[in-house]
């Protein structure tokens, strides 16, 4: 979509960054215990599925990284691909970050250790910061964003002064101008957090909000040049990513099970950089580019 919503890799995610959702569940550093963090968790969560089947963390991790991985593919070719092929890629690319904010969220809950935890998002961070720039766009990647998100939390549950706190989320929220997924990032983020006692508008308001950033989007672009056919074709693939892959994430969600799944935490932070470095490579080798698009 045109303007802020069109970055050619809004939604750079990894499997990794919820990878503290599959480890550590035995309790909060503030003393809590798992039971009650399991109770917190279980508020409001469906009985069951249709077809019977609710995704574990592991599930999700899987096909937020399927979802990254087609998206980004598809933003690194963008111009070398036609619309149809645009289409198929970006609209599973709308799961992604979802469905790591929601478990960025639950990860917070169980981790034993909150600065750990933000220490090795902003370790990745810093590593895929390269590859990011140069395959994809020039800011910072979303690690960067679910960082941000992470401290709102903390903070969220910690501060007295809620004056201070909202202003730090409104510094928050600036800060993402800069960073992949830009102002929505961390509202989603703080969202997921604070309606995480109701699991069907827990996982609602968040793409709503997404929704609404979109349309927003689209609607700036059309007072510029009008809701001719070339707009809405030029935007299809980012209204599929909105409005079909965010909107999956839902139900998604909304069933999930609470459950940690297999542990393969390392295997999705190193996967992050390393797959964006891949697609650098094969776009200079498959397409001759080898300078960033957004220098041209």
């Amino acid at each position: 979509m045109a303007g802020a919503w069109h970055t050619r890799a809004r939604a750079a995610l990894f499997g990794g960054v919820v990878g503290q959702a599959s480890g550590g569940l035995s309790g909060r550093a503030t003393g809590q215990s798992t039971g009650r963090a399991a109770g917190r968790l279980s508020a409001g969560v469906p009985g069951r599925a249709l077809g019977g089947w609710r995704p574990d963390s592991f599930a999700l991790k899987i096909i937020a990284i399927l979802g990254m991985t087609a998206d980004h593919f598809g933003n690194a070719f963008y111009s070398q691909l036609p619309l149809l092929g645009r289409c198929l890629l970006f609209l599973p690319g709308g799961l992604t970050f979802p469905i790591m904010a929601f478990l960025l969220t639950i990860g917070y809950q169980y981790t034993r250790d909150v600065r750990k935890y933000a220490l090795r998002l902003g370790i990745f961070a810093l590593i895929a910061l390269v590859p990011f720039i140069w395959v994809l766009d020039a800011k910072l990647n979303v690690l960067f964003t679910l960082l941000l998100g992470l401290l709102v939390i903390w903070a969220d549950d910690r501060m007295q002064n809620r004056a201070l706190f909202w202003a730090l989320v409104a510094a928050a929220v600036v800060a993402t101008y800069w960073c992949d997924w830009s102002f929505i990032g961390v509202p989603m983020i703080l969202l997921y957090h604070r309606l995480r006692h109701n699991r069907f508008w827990q996982v609602v308001y968040p793409i709503v909000l997404v929704w609404i950033y979109g349309l927003a989007n689209l609607l700036g672009a059309a007072s510029v040049s009008g809701f001719s056919a070339q707009l809405w074709l030029g935007n299809l693939p980012d209204l599929l990513y909105i409005f079909i892959g965010a909107s999956a994430t839902i139900p998604l969600l909304y069933f999930y099970n609470g459950r940690r799944g297999r542990p393969l935490k390392y295997f999705f932070y190193a996967y992050y950089p390393l797959h964006i470095t891949l697609i650098g490579v094969l776009l200079g080798l498959l397409a001759g580019i080898w300078i960033p698009a957004w220098l041209g």
